[in-house]
């Protein structure tokens, strides 16, 4: 009988930890780029982000600069990135996107993507909304 109790609980247990719901990510930001060289096919330039977590956990996760539809197509990596809850990063790096790609910023915003594992090991995309930075006044 004990068995059969121990076997119910564990199952049930388990069966929770698969339920759990993903920690829900409330990431935005604000991009800046400086020193732009805007060549015919390739723009060489200073990109910072600085990211913003809205939500109730703490996050923890790689950060790329990226073509938004494209996974393979990564112009930089910021690396592991901890961002506390009601905190913020900055990322930074000087570096060259396609000419398209910096082009479409204009209408959409560069492709800041945040990347985290769920509790079974899979890996979640989740593109981080960014918006121009105000201009500093002089």
């Amino acid at each position: 009988m004990r068995a059969l109790i121990a076997s119910a609980l564990l199952s049930a247990t388990a069966a929770f930890a698969q339920d759990a719901p993903a920690p829900k990510i409330n990431l935005s930001g604000t991009y800046e780029v400086t020193q732009a060289t805007v060549g015919e096919d390739w723009v060489t330039l200073d990109f910072k982000a600085t990211i913003m977590n809205m939500g109730d956990e703490d996050l923890s996760g790689p950060v790329v600069l990226r073509h938004p539809n494209q996974i393979q197509k990564v112009w930089e990596r910021f690396g592991d990135q901890s961002i506390p809850a009601g905190g913020s990063t900055t990322v930074s790096a000087s570096t060259r996107v396609p000419r398209e790609e910096y082009d479409g910023w204009v209408s959409g915003g560069p492709a800041v993507f945040f990347y985290m594992q769920n509790d079974r090991g899979d890996i979640k995309t989740f593109r981080i909304p960014l918006s121009k930075a105000p201009k500093k006044a002089d």
